[in-house]
This record gives C-alpha cells, sequence and structure tokens, in this order.
C-alpha cells in the first residue's frame, strides 16, 4: 500500500481530519481520521469549559440513561476525565477497505494495508467501494458480505448499487447465483438496538462534530482571576447594572471574597466586642456604607431569583459577553474623539441617529477578539439527541474521542483571533415591544436597569440548539436577537469583503445582543469588518429594513414561519441555531391576513414589528 501527506492547517483538521471522521482524499479515495501521534496542551483551563461541556452532553446522556442529569458520558465531565488539546499532525488510513468491479459486482474486502485487488472475473482493478454502514450509537463500519448459502466459498455481487435506495440492493454469489437470505442493511452490529444505515462517506450526516466556541478564554496562568464561583454571578450583576461594566470591574468585584458586614463580624468576634460596645456600632454603620457603596450586587442579585442552575446559564453567557467586550474593543465615541479625518465626524453622528432608529443602544468593533473552538467528541446521522424518522425515533450516542495513555478523553481545539461586531439591543424597547405586541401586559417599566431585571424574570434561558424554547416570551427574545443577528450578517457581508458563510454569530439571548464575527477558518484577521465600522456602517445599518420582502412572500410571513432559504436562512456554518428560532415578521411586523378572509389562526399574536414603531 502507497503512503501519501495532504497538509491541512490546524483549524482545517479541527473541523475536517479528527479522529473516526472520514473525508475524501486528494486521488478521490476515502480515508477515516486517526489519533494524531502528537498533541500539546491547549492553553485554556478544563475547568472554563466545564460547565458549558455538561449541557452540551446532558441531553445525550440522559436520553440513553433514562435518568434526568446523568449518565456515564456527563460522569467523565464530573470526574475531570479530559483533557484540551492541540493536534499537531494528522493521521488517516483508507476506508473502507472494500472494492467492488463496476462491470460485474464483485465485491471483495482487503485488509488496512494491501493495494487495491484485481477482478477475479478479468475487468481489471477494483473501485473503493465507498459506501458504509453506520448507526446513531457511533457504529461505523465496512459493508461485508455474507457467505454463499451453498457454501461454495466463492466471491459475492452486489447487484443494483448504483440504485439510490439501498433497499433494492442484493447479494448474489458469483459462481452459483446463489441469493443468501441477509439483505445489505442489517441490524446494528454494535448495540444491536434496530437497524444500521447504509450510505456513502464521506458526507455530513456520517459525522457530526460536537463543538463549543469560547470567546476570549483565559489562559491557564490567567484563569485564578475567574476562578471564583461569584464569577457568574458578579457577570449577571453587570447585565442589571449593579457591577461596573466591563472586565476589570468584574474582577474587582470577584475580588471582595466576603461583604463587608462579614469582614466586620469576623473582626468584632475576634477584639471580643459585644454589641453595646460604641466600636461595634461605628464598625457595623462603616461597613453598611461600605456596602452600599459597593453596590451590594450580591443581594441584588439574589434577588433577582434565578434558581442556581439558571444562574449558572445565564452567568456564561453574561460571562462570555464581559470576555468579548474586552476585546481590543472600539466604540463609536472612540471615532467620535479621535477620527481619523474631521470630515468624518458627521458620519459617526449619522451612526448614533441609526442606532437610535433601529433600537440598539451600541455597537462596539472588536478588533483582536481571542476565540478558540474546541470538539469536545462527534456523534453519527444525527446532531440532535434525538433523531426522528419515518420508522420512528433513535437515540443518538455522544461519542468521546478514545482516551489516550493517561486515560483522558482528548478534547480538540484551536485558538485564534478574529474580528468582530458586538450588537446591544435597547432592552427598554424590547419590553416595549413585547407589550405592544400584546404578548404581555405592559409592565410599566421606564429604565433600562429596570428592562434588564424584567426580562431576566420572565425569561427561561435558552440552552437547545436546535429546537425553539417552549416559554412563549423566550421564544419570542430569542426570535428577535437571532433574526436580527442573520440580517446584520447579510448586510455586514455585502461591504466587508467576506461570503456570509464566512461570517459566523455568537448569540447572548439573556442580555439581548449578538456577536458577528469573522469566521473564515484561517490563520489571520482580513480586516474588513473594521473597515465596515470606521467608514460604512451607516449604509450596513439602513440595509437592515431596506427590503422587508422574500421572494416566497406572502406564504413565507404567513406559513413558513418567517425564515426560508431565500430571505433569512445562512449557512449551517455561519448560524450557531442552524436555522431555527427566526421570523421576519417580529422585525417588520405581522402581515394583515388577506380581504375577506377570517383570522388564520385564534391565538397566533400579531406582531408588531420592531422596526416599524
Amino acid at each position: 500500500m502507497s503512503y501519501d501527506e495532504m497538509n491541512r492547517t490546524a483549524v482545517q483538521a479541527l473541523w475536517n481530519h479528527m479522529p473516526d471522521q472520514p473525508y475524501g482524499w486528494h486521488d478521490g479515495t476515502v480515508a477515516v481520521g486517526l489519533a494524531p501521534r502528537q498533541v500539546t496542551t491547549l492553553d485554556i483551563p478544563e475547568a472554563w469549559v466545564a460547565p458549558r461541556l455538561r449541557r452540551l452532553i446532558r441531553p445525550f446522556a440522559q436520553l440513553r440513561s433514562q435518568i434526568p442529569n446523568s449518565g456515564p458520558e456527563l460522569e467523565i465531565v464530573q470526574r475531570e476525565q479530559y483533557r484540551l488539546v492541540q493536534a499537531e499532525d494528522l493521521r488517516a488510513a483508507r476506508f473502507p477497505n472494500t472494492f467492488i468491479c463496476t462491470a460485474c459486482g464483485i465485491f471483495v474486502a482487503v485488509r488496512p494495508g494491501d493495494d487495491a485487488p484485481a477482478c477475479p472475473a478479468g475487468h481489471g482493478t477494483l473501485t473503493q467501494f465507498q459506501f458504509a454502514e453506520a448507526h446513531n450509537c457511533g457504529l461505523l463500519a465496512e459493508l461485508r458480505p455474507p457467505q454463499c448459502t451453498n457454501r461454495c466459498r466463492a466471491s459475492m455481487q452486489l447487484h443494483n448499487w448504483r440504485r439510490l435506495s439501498v433497499r433494492e440492493w442484493f447479494w448474489r454469489c458469483a459462481r452459483c447465483g446463489a441469493r443468501p437470505q441477509q439483505d445489505v442493511i442489517r441490524f446494528c452490529t454494535q448495540c444491536r438496538a434496530g437497524r444500521s444505515t447504509v450510505l456513502r462517506v464521506p458526507q455530513t450526516s456520517v459525522h457530526y462534530p460536537q463543538s463549543l466556541t469560547v470567546l476570549n478564554p483565559p489562559t491557564r496562568t490567567t484563569y485564578g482571576a475567574l476562578a471564583d464561583h461569584d464569577a457568574r454571578a458578579a457577570a449577571v450583576g453587570q447585565l442589571i447594572g449593579v457591577v461596573e461594566p466591563g472586565l476589570e470591574g468584574l474582577q474587582r468585584a470577584v475580588g471582595r471574597q466576603d461583604d463587608a458586614l462579614t469582614q466586620v463580624q469576623a473582626t468584632v468576634k475576634a477584639l471580643g466586642l459585644g454589641p453595646d460596645d460604641p466600636l461595634f456600632a461605628q464598625l457595623l454603620e462603616k461597613a453598611r456604607q461600605s456596602d452600599d457603596e459597593g453596590g451590594n450586587w450580591r443581594a441584588q442579585v439574589e434577588g433577582l431569583g434565578l434558581s442556581a442552575e439558571n444562574q449558572e446559564i445565564v452567568g456564561d453567557e453574561a460571562l462570555a459577553l464581559t470576555l468579548a467586550g474586552a476585546a481590543s474593543p472600539l466604540t463609536i465615541g472612540d471615532l467620535e474623539a479621535n477620527p481619523p479625518a474631521s470630515s468624518l465626524l458627521p458620519t459617526y453622528q449619522r451612526y448614533r441617529q441609526l442606532l437610535d432608529r433601529y433600537h440598539l443602544a451600541d455597537v462596539t468593533l472588536l478588533r483582536e477578539l481571542p476565540i478558540a473552538y474546541v470538539v469536545a467528541g462527534y456523534t453519527r446521522l444525527s446532531a440532535q439527541a434525538l433523531q426522528r424518522t419515518r420508522s420512528g425515533d433513535r437515540t443518538t450516542w455522544f461519542k468521546f474521542f478514545d482516551a489516550d495513555k493517561s486515560g483522558k478523553h482528548p478534547m480538540y481545539g484551536k485558538r485564534g483571533d478574529t474580528e468582530g461586531l458586538l450588537v446591544r439591543i435597547d432592552p427598554l424597547q424590547i419590553v416595549r415591544w413585547l407589550a405592544d405586541s400584546g404578548l404581555v401586559p405592559d409592565p410599566g417599566i421606564t429604565d433600562v436597569g429596570g428592562a434588564r431585571r424584567w426580562l431576566l424574570g420572565v425569561c427561561e434561558p435558552v440552552v437547545d440548539a436546535f429546537n425553539a424554547p417552549d416559554h412563549r416570551i423566550t421564544a419570542a427574545v430569542l426570535g428577535l436577537v437571532h433574526s436580527m443577528a442573520h440580517r446584520f450578517m447579510k448586510a455586514l457581508a455585502v461591504r466587508c469583503g467576506l461570503h456570509v458563510e464566512s461570517l459566523a454569530e455568537y448569540l447572548f439571548p439573556s442580555a439581548g445582543a449578538f456577536l458577528i464575527y469573522a469566521n473564515t477558518r484561517s490563520e489571520f484577521t482580513l480586516g474588513g469588518i473594521e473597515h465596515v465600522f470606521r467608514f460604512d456602517l451607516a449604509d450596513a445599518l439602513e440595509e437592515l429594513d431596506a427590503d422587508p420582502r422574500c421572494v416566497f412572500d406572502p406564504p413565507c410571513r404567513r406559513s413558513f414561519g418567517g425564515a426560508c432559504a431565500a430571505c433569512l436562512h445562512t449557512s449551517e456554518v455561519a448560524c450557531e441555531r442552524f436555522n431555527t428560532v427566526l421570523d421576519r415578521n417580529l422585525l417588520f411586523g405581522t402581515l394583515p391576513a388577506p380581504a375577506g378572509s377570517a383570522a388564520l389562526v385564534a391565538d397566533v399574536l400579531s406582531w408588531r414589528g420592531f422596526w416599524a414603531r
């Protein structure tokens, strides 16, 4: 067997050439990735990604174990039996090692190191048969022909293999012509739970990388400043305005391990002071004043009434938002203070007017945004824990990469830098929009802080990337943020020099914000987004509502959910939610019912467009 080389960057390898992932070789054959010989430690603490790993794996684990919040996959995370690494080399082996004669259909399986065999009937060298068995349990195996029922030990022929329906394929003995009873589609040989699927490799459905995108992650040396359990709670405090904004404000809040009152109580106890002592009263009063000056943020965060799990989810999201915002930000105020030319000042003032018009609180350029991609494992046939098919529901297993010599499962990742635009929506306008649309009674909120508190109280955290939330208010807010992100992505792509599929989104629904960043999977930053922010943001903003129509309107707006491939959908590479929870009606308002027709559905809201107020 010959050996060949194929060079790929670390980012390309991360998505296309991981262990157990089949992919095409440059000569037309198919190979499957093997574990790399050499890896280096990824400079991200394992504990930093642990909460998100648990949420990623939990649906798979509990569906398989039938026990809520439990399963062997979750135990691996809980016991820290994994490590974050970067692959320094790539290895692959030919797969599948099955060959077929295109003339007579003779089917032969060889050992991995053997060369392609010749047809026994003299039709020349056989061709690699690029179909394999796959199953939701993680099985990926070569087709194995059965033995002849007459025991003549001759090669088997595969008939009808050019037809699209695998059910029409069948085996036949090349010598006696007998047809074995065994079908080409068999029961899974690994889990025995249902039949496997025969499909061509490589293709997307054979291997779904289960990955995390981490914004501005701390390194192993800087992690200590954010390792405190209060970091997520303090980030929630930033959302409601009781903790100073920015990374430094977060660190100062977290740095107070105990509030002033607790410290005073410890001090007076050590000094033996009683409640009647004048010094006790003085120290207590100063402690109360210190708490008031510091905002007493812990009590206010606890006052939101979030459960421990929900506070962790919202805190993770808020912490990611804070870290993203600390990545070399450039604000519109910075542009106004130091314009490249005085002639641009009217342009930047126009930016402000457009932010008000589109109900945006702020748009910030992140010039050097550290970002990391971590592939924690993979699934077969479906990216979701439950795959719904015509023949019934199938449970999908989450598969870790094989453990290394240390007994830990490697999770392959790559750190890099990119650029992006961080967009924050005015939370007060979100509340008013919900009330104007009739989804909620008007809460009478008039300030931004109150709006954020109210939204955190009535919305549930978003954890499912595939399905719309069942909670109506949560679904509405998520749909608004997600739909606006797609409109923004398309408007930005026209002007930044990147195709829309080379952009990606990161949603912060709890904060009413989103990030659009360059996702070129290359080793450098183009700078096109910065150019748009400095010189062309006004045109990009005006593009948001320039044309609310779709070529398939009115059916798209009325019957297709307000989103389709012709309007809001983007590539799954760009969309973190796989084009779910999108609706132009949220942005532009519900279309009126056709003249003379009754209301379509009685309980369907008539949305007032967020940009039509």
